[in-house]
């Protein structure tokens, strides 16, 4: 999903060239790197600029490799936390007539199934709608590697969903909270020194993630059963204060978003 094609990456490069002021990469060279910052965070950097499926150092996005068999077949260990969105910042205040149209504006024909999944009636409930469709698309790029990867090979995938930390209570896990857990650096952490509870998540988790290190599955001695993701079993271990293997979660809006994309990309071979 965050793989863009070669056309629209060029189109972006050379959109960015023309508000550089600059006629070819040659002249943009010459630039300082002051002026370039400058136009960077004015809009045009940042996620604008990624890897992109040139057809050489990235052949093709990663669900047309997988169609394809063209894929390094092993395990994976893979997640997310359980709102990734809640730490990036952005979209706090939104009324829900805001939210209809950024939803209507994204996703076309697809804006009512998405709309539908998500009360937003008050601007309270739009804010968390807002965070929820942008976890749901994140989601939606775990649950579907994890899926091709249980079709299309046989290396086992492991799933997982981090809802551990809350800032508040309706606001789950933001990205990349789960990583001071699974590599044991919590005493570097700014919230303080770490509880007796926090040390002893982090020992589960980072022994699941030294396990699959070593042997491709990160089950071992003393530690809840996590069992693999298949399609007629879609299971992930939830990290929260009781650590267990449980189905997915909210598939009803994985779907809509999977329908979502399986639009675009029947619209991107026309």
């Amino acid at each position: 999903m965050g793989i863009p094609a070669l056309n629209l990456a060029e189109s972006r490069g050379e959109a960015f060239l023309k508000k550089l002021g600059a006629a070819d990469i040659k002249a943009a060279r010459a630039l300082s790197a002051e002026a370039i910052q400058k136009s960077i965070e004015g809009g045009m950097g940042g996620g604008g600029f990624r890897p992109a499926a040139d057809g050489y150092v990235v052949p093709n996005d990663l669900y047309s490799l997988y169609q394809g068999g063209r894929f390094n077949d092993t395990p994976l260990l893979l997640g997310n936390t359980s709102e990734e969105a809640a730490t990036m910042g952005g979209r706090g205040n939104i009324t829900p007539e805001a939210f209809e149209k950024q939803i209507k504006s994204q996703y076309g024909a697809h804006a009512d199934v998405i709309l539908s999944g998500y009360p937003h009636s008050t601007d309270a409930e739009a804010a968390k709608a807002s965070r929820a469709v942008r976890q749901s698309s994140s989601s939606w790029n775990t649950w579907t590697w994890a899926r091709l990867q249980s079709q299309k090979g046989k290396g086992k995938a492991f799933e997982y969903i981090f809802d551990y930390i809350h800032t508040s209570p309706d606001v789950g896990s933001g990205h990349g909270s789960d990583v001071p857990y699974a590599f044991q650096t919590l005493s570097g952490g700014r919230g303080g020194a770490p509880k007796p509870e926090d040390l002893k998540l982090s020992d589960v988790i980072s022994s699941y993630w030294v396990n699959f290190a070593k042997t491709g599955d990160p089950n071992g001695a003393g530690l809840p059963k996590w069992p693999a993701f298949t399609e007629n079993d879609q299971q992930a271990m939830v990290f929260d204060a009781a650590p267990s293997a449980r189905p997915v979660p909210n598939l009803d809006k994985l779907k809509a978003f999977d329908a979502y994309m399986s639009w675009r990309r029947e619209e991107a071979k026309k």
